[in-house]
């Protein structure tokens, strides 16, 4: 297929050949804008504040659904009175090694062993 097979003449777009249609085409929707073009010009130009505004109601709206959700988690929540397993102790250390890093101090060369023998058996 070729590129020209489908060209379409463009030439009644033109309006070079009827300038003074063009010209009135080009007045009328001058002239029937321009009820709109006044109300725009006697608008106040947008400040900062006026554009800050415009952020208000998103915002407030944002600030709520997040409350609403953080208030449903809260409420929602696991009791403070469960179990608690440190992290270590949860990802599978052993509970030596979990108590070592939940005190933060280090272990001694013995305990070191110890820990690595049972964990070898």
């Amino acid at each position: 297929m070729n590129f020209e097979d489908g060209f379409r003449d463009t030439a009644p777009l033109d309006p070079s050949p009827d300038t003074e249609r063009w010209e009135r085409m080009v007045a009328g929707i001058t002239a029937a804008a321009a009820p709109e073009l006044a109300r725009r010009a006697r608008l106040p130009a947008p400040g900062m504040m006026m554009l800050l505004a415009d952020w208000v109601r998103p915002t407030l709206s944002a600030a709520a659904v997040m409350a609403a959700t953080a208030g449903a988690f809260l409420l929602t929540g696991t009791d403070s009175t469960a179990d608690a397993t440190s992290l270590t102790a949860q990802m599978g250390y052993s509970t030596s090694v979990a108590s070592w890093v939940d005190a933060e101090s280090a272990p001694s060369v013995e305990e070191m062993v110890l820990d690595w023998e049972g964990a070898a058996q």
